[in-house]
């Protein structure tokens, strides 16, 4: 359990940012924060749900620093944030993607001992603070990645951080980390992204036809920000071009066996699918 007395830093108010303030500030911990969007810091002082910017954040005293912003604005706010950096007891992040944020952590030599890399798998299609809620992160899953350096108690107190925030924590190397994931939930949303797209041009298509069943359902995900999806995808570009490239295979598999209309064999492939599928927790 952490104690009161640590403070709370937030670069990035957004879903996950603006979820972690509403929950924490409802637990008693002083929360500050920055992000672009002036309305929502506005919104998150009036509501109560941070005590100040981050600059208000007494640098005297214990805190933790977290960054929940899109992939590639890492770079610059390391920069921006450097002082802090190096006095936090634990530096994290919410970030989807891991290798490019070790490589800049790296690349600008920035001490790990304190560091320590998190994705709360706890997202939504919705973004943004007015969409941030208490309780998001309870009884969901927190994937751990330790840098070179990165010390026992670090680890201990972003366990402790997610654990306070009703999460549960496992542990996996940044490049298994962007692997899996290209397989489990970029692709997902680029797919989403793409029958969206060509439904979207298609002369025939009629919204109210469309607006319920299966399609609604599965294509909920693209509704998701776009200037975060841009970043993961780009970031993250060779593991989605290996998974794309996969994909594409399975499906010309299937273009194939419905061409030459070998129905046993279509059958077979589909009974496979909804097998694993079933499989899922």
């Amino acid at each position: 359990m952490l104690d009161k007395s640590i403070q709370i830093g937030i670069v990035g108010l957004g879903l996950i940012g603006g979820s972690i303030a509403k929950t924490l500030s409802k637990k008693g911990y002083k929360v500050y924060a920055n992000d672009l969007d002036e309305k929502s810091l506005t919104n998150a002082l009036i509501e109560k749900k941070i005590d100040g910017l981050l600059e208000d954040l007494d640098q005297n005293n214990p805190f933790i620093l977290i960054f929940t912003i899109p992939v590639l604005s890492i770079d610059n706010e390391l920069i921006k944030n450097k002082q802090l950096l190096s006095k936090a007891l634990c530096v994290t992040d919410g970030l989807s993607v891991k290798d490019p944020l070790k490589i800049e952590i790296e690349d600008k030599k920035i001490n790990t001992e304190n560091f320590i890399l998190s994705h709360p798998i706890a997202g939504s299609e919705k973004s943004g603070y007015l969409n941030s809620k208490e309780n998001l992160f309870k009884d969901k899953i927190v994937v751990i990645t330790e840098l070179s350096d990165t010390s026992q108690s670090t680890k201990n107190i972003c366990n402790d951080f997610w654990a306070l925030l009703g999460a549960k924590t496992i542990q996996i190397n940044s490049e298994h980390h962007d692997k899996y994931f290209a397989k489990t939930s970029h692709l997902p949303h680029l797919i989403a992204f793409a029958l969206m797209s060509m439904i979207s041009k298609s002369k025939e298509t009629k919204k109210e036809i469309f607006t319920g069943g299966g399609l609604k359902d599965f294509t909920r995900i693209a509704s998701s920000d776009p200037k975060m999806w841009e970043d993961i995808f780009i970031s993250n570009q060779n593991n989605m071009l290996e998974v794309i490239k996969s994909f594409k295979s399975e499906l010309d598999q299937l273009e194939k066996l419905i061409e030459e209309s070998d129905s046993e064999e279509l059958n077979k492939f589909i009974t496979i699918a909804k097998k694993y599928r079933d499989s899922l927790v």
